[in-house]
């Protein structure tokens, strides 16, 4: 008798460079976050200062109301500039490279607001700098980290993935609730100055890692490199004149934005000359010069099959379809990001509990500030991650309720309109009552539904987002995702442009517009009929 034993292969091997972009990846989120969640209350009172007003003043108001429009064009910026460093990265100089030269930029801007923040010239002009930096990496840790890994060891992606998400959420909690202690306790130049210290650091873990990764060569790179990045950044003005040139006059935006796109359209003719690429605009354009070619019972971009191949030829349709759906996500991102402004400015005239020991309160005058509050978001979405996974998601499957992508999407963005009600009631409460009657835990309520609705409509939207594309084209799709953000807090900042507005009406308009764009997004998800592109297969 005898018994053979399974044959078992070596266990997959983890990629040399993973722990340093990993370490990266955590100091740079502890100190994006760090930064980010005192910034409205800093900017708040530097405005305040420097209009001279006092702490009963109606103008106040408008003090607060223009600091929110500051972070929100500054989170604009942050998901709008990766469209120039996904390009640089790709096409031009490689993601290594890359990453270490916005890193550089984004350690500039710390030291810039760490320095002469007490100023608003320094406070534009540090953002502007963090706001390219971080933008600039955004589009390329992730991906170098795919490019870490090989068939081998490709079993292990998930894992990595999961390490990295829980220490961006890890990082977010501590630094919220970290760094509004050492600006309270410290000043600004401190508070400021901590995360830029932690932005230096993760620049030399990653440089440390440099003999350790795997570093893919740009496509095209030379000449053709360069001209992709000089039409993407020429395309990219209408957006900028959209998203930041507020100061200018309508006439002078529209002369910029136009030349903008007249230097596209020649860098881009002069490309598609010397090699046509295969990308969203190339064969947009292909398929427009060559309707004659069609035959009859095909559709609009038909005529890029036979030169490009079916997957191509598909794609152009697919990125349209899902840009027109994600459309209304515009407005969720134009709620979601308000938690670290309006809800903030809410939370300073609540009642705010004495910081713990742990906390550094010395039981006297220390009380929780109101920018820690934010803090909750990421210790939720740890515990809202594994209760959606291991028993919602189960239990209406058992049901017999088919969860879907686009239905968890459409039920959470009418669970972000809810959250908005809740804070408009709390918010008419506080109206209501003696100054800083309310308790700030109150805040839960609506941290608790907003957090659920950011992992059933952000997690899932940029999963399927990256599913629908064809390969040659899923850079496009995650550029339009990035820009619903952008643009959701665009309207946020021209919603904060209306100064005279008190908080309460704001929250209920922001509630109606949440409840039309989920409808709108339900009847679009009802009709979408799409096509999913993973790797070399399709299904």
């Amino acid at each position: 008798m005898s018994t053979t034993a399974a044959v078992q292969g070596p266990k997959p091997r983890w990629p040399k460079g993973i722990p340093f972009i990993v370490g990266n990846e955590a100091a740079e989120r502890f100190s994006f976050y760090g930064m980010k969640s005192i910034l409205f209350v800093y900017v708040s009172l530097l405005l305040v200062q420097f209009r001279e007003l006092g702490e009963h003043d109606p103008a106040r108001l408008h003090a607060e109301a223009h600091a929110t429009e500051i972070q929100h064009l500054f989170i604009a910026g942050v998901y709008a500039f990766p469209m120039i460093g996904a390009v640089l990265a790709d096409r031009l100089f490689g993601k290594f490279p890359v990453i270490m030269w916005v890193s550089l930029i984004y350690c500039a801007g710390h030291a810039v607001l760490a320095i002469s923040g007490d100023t608003l010239t320094g406070v534009y002009i540090g953002l502007s700098l963090i706001a390219f930096g971080a933008g600039g990496i955004k589009p390329c840790v992730s991906a170098n980290v795919g490019d870490q890994f090989t068939a081998e060891n490709a079993s292990l992606v998930p894992k990595v993935f999961q390490i990295f998400y829980f220490s961006i959420n890890f990082g977010s909690f501590f630094s919220s609730l970290i760094t509004p202690w050492l600006y309270h306790r410290y000043g600004a130049d401190i508070a400021f100055g901590v995360p830029g210290v932690l932005m230096g650091i993760a620049t030399l873990v990653f440089f440390l890692g440099r003999k350790k990764f795997v570093k893919i060569e740009p496509k095209p790179g030379g000449t053709l490199g360069l001209m992709d990045a000089i039409a993407t950044i020429a395309l990219f003005t209408p957006i900028a004149m959209f998203l930041f040139a507020d100061m200018l006059s309508a006439a002078s935006r529209v002369a910029i934005a136009v030349g903008g796109v007249l230097v596209w359209l020649f860098v881009f003719t002069a490309r598609q000359r010397k090699q046509q690429d295969t990308g969203f605009l190339a064969t947009v354009l292909y398929c427009m010069r060559n309707q004659s070619k069609r035959k009859a019972g095909d559709g609009y971009f038909d005529v890029a099959r036979e030169k490009f191949g079916d997957e191509i030829a598909e794609g152009p349709m697919a990125v349209i379809k899902v840009a027109i759906v994600f459309s209304m996500v515009t407005i969720f991102w134009s709620l979601f990001d308000q938690h670290g402004t309006t809800w903030v400015n809410q939370a300073n005239h609540m009642h705010l509990p004495l910081l713990p020991g742990w906390l550094g309160g010395d039981g006297i005058d220390d009380r929780i500030l109101p920018s820690q509050i934010a803090a909750l978001n990421p210790a939720m979405v740890m515990l809202v991650i594994p209760f959606l996974s291991f028993v919602a998601y189960p239990a209406l499957e058992k049901m017999g309720v088919s969860i879907t992508p686009l239905r968890k999407m459409s039920f959470g963005m009418f669970v972000a309109a809810l959250a908005f009600v809740s804070v408009a009631l709390i918010q008419g409460h506080i109206d209501s009552s003696p100054s800083k009657s309310v308790h700030v835990m109150w805040q839960i309520i609506p941290y608790i539904i907003m957090t659920t609705s950011e992992v059933l409509v952000s997690a899932t939207g940029l999963e399927f987002a990256y599913t629908q594309a064809p390969r040659a084209m899923k850079s496009t799709m995650m550029g339009f995702w990035l820009l619903t953000v952008s643009f959701g807090n665009k309207l946020t900042a021209v919603l904060a442009g209306l100064k005279d507005m008190p908080l309460q009406k704001l929250f209920w308009i922001c509630t109606a517009l949440m409840i039309v764009a989920a409808l709108l997004f339900s009847i679009l998800s009802y009709f979408y009929r799409g096509k999913t592109f993973m790797q070399e297969s399709e299904s």
